[in-house]
């Protein structure tokens, strides 16, 4: 079979009467075709050669940032700003790099730089929790308290799950003593952070400031059981449980107390607080058993020797258990803690008078007076003591001036209707 070739006719052009101008021009788009062509490749590839640059200093700069993490936490803090400057250098438009470095220049205390950090980090990332947090710990630590819990009620509002943001701001009002806006702020709060032990404390502490005693005692429980290990809990709940009248309370829970420090690891030195035997024994002698609370106050003077309320208790619970020599000793020993003490040296006169040595009172009692001379109890003291060594007119004179100091005091009206009748 014969193959038959088949012509073809390729386009020609045509020479009209536009001439060899339109053959020009379509030779001229048919070249450009070409060099469009020829170029696309080559626009691809430094598209794709800035997107792998982009990549590598991305990768690197997070190399820096986690290096930058780690000084941090280490507290290389010189190391720290050096990475995560390499790190920003390289990418500049990453929130947590900035963030960091505003926390490296706080950590330094170089409070303006780290503000400046943590504003270019909320630009870069208006949704990041963590710079207002911090930049609210630069705003207060410059006392501006305003700024400040703007800056941790945006952080909580960004990140709700984050209890220390919530509690920074109410932690703030609370010193502030804008009690009411610190518990309005945290009891919508409570169902979600439950089982967070600050939380309740915070709250117990409200309370306790706006002397609703036996609400913070409950607050303090809930928190205790949450953390038993809380630093000072365990002495706010008794102290709570004192104010609100609970003395039994009190006193169990400061038992608890000194059992669970009793429990702590062998070879840990373990010293009990001073509130816990404070509570202890003061509880123990609102119950009316005093030579216990005695005996607790002993233990508390032994601990805390240069504790004058300790000695003071110990001096009170001794003169009410009929110990005299312990009472003496106790009381001479506040005298010395507290030379400038009114009541000091009133319990040293009450003890020279259970001692039957009413001129030694009187002086004592004088000297109460000569430091607290508006003192309703050191006048009604030195009253009492004039009486007994025989100088009722005195008496009654030192005793209507402490009537006329405090016209509702019920002592002072019965020490001189007392006197008045002798």
């Amino acid at each position: 079979m014969a193959l038959r070739m088949q012509r073809i006719d390729w386009p020609r052009f045509q020479s009209d009467d536009r001439g060899p101008r339109c053959a020009s021009a379509a030779l001229v788009m048919v070249s450009l075709a070409f060099v469009l062509a020829a170029c696309a490749p080559r626009t691809a590839g430094m598209e794709a050669r800035k997107e792998a640059d982009d990549r590598f200093r991305r990768t690197t700069s997070l190399v820096s940032f986690d290096q930058a993490k780690q000084a941090f936490e280490a507290g290389d803090l010189a190391k720290a700003r050096k990475d995560i400057e390499a790190a920003i250098a390289r990418s500049d438009r990453e929130a947590r790099y900035w963030s960091l470095l505003g926390r490296v220049e706080l950590e330094s205390k170089r409070l303006e730089r780290a503000i400046d950090a943590f504003a270019k980090s909320i630009e870069c990332d208006p949704a990041l929790a963590e710079p207002y947090y911090y930049r609210g710990i630069v705003y207060q630590r410059w006392s501006d308290s305003e700024k400040a819990i703007a800056d941790y009620l945006k952080a909580s509002e960004l990140a709700p799950e984050r209890a220390a943001y919530l509690l920074a701001a109410a932690e703030i009002m609370v010193a502030e003593r804008r009690l009411d806006d610190a518990r309005m702020l945290l009891l919508p709060k409570l169902a979600y952070f439950e089982h967070n032990a600050s939380m309740h404390e915070l709250l117990g502490d409200v309370a306790s400031l706006q002397g609703e005693y036996a609400a913070a005692a409950r607050s303090y429980e809930r928190a205790l059981v949450i953390d038993t290990e809380a630093p000072l809990l365990a002495e706010k709940l008794v102290s709570s449980y004192f104010a609100a009248g609970e003395w039994q309370r009190a006193l169990e829970a400061a038992r608890r107390g000194r059992e669970a420090l009793a429990k702590a690891p062998t070879g840990r030195r373990v010293q009990v607080p001073n509130d816990l035997y404070r509570f202890e024994g003061r509880s123990l002698a609102r119950l009316g058993r005093m030579a216990e609370a005695r005996q607790v106050f002993v233990e508390e003077t032994r601990a805390y020797p240069e504790d004058a309320e300790a000695w003071r208790d110990l001096a009170t619970a001794s003169l009410t258990s009929g110990d005299i020599a312990r009472a003496e000793q106790a009381a001479e020993r506040l005298v010395v803690l507290a030379p400038q003490d009114a009541r000091a040296f009133t319990l040293r006169g009450i003890v020279a008078e259970r001692r039957n040595n009413f001129g030694e009172a009187v002086r004592w009692h004088r000297l109460a007076v000569a430091r607290g001379p508006e003192q309703v109890e050191a006048l009604i003291g030195l009253g009492l003591a004039l009486e007994k060594s025989g100088k009722q007119s005195e008496a009654l004179e030192v005793l209507a001036k402490a009537m006329k100091l405090d016209p509702a005091s019920t002592l002072a009206r019965r020490a001189f209707a007392g006197v008045s009748t002798d």
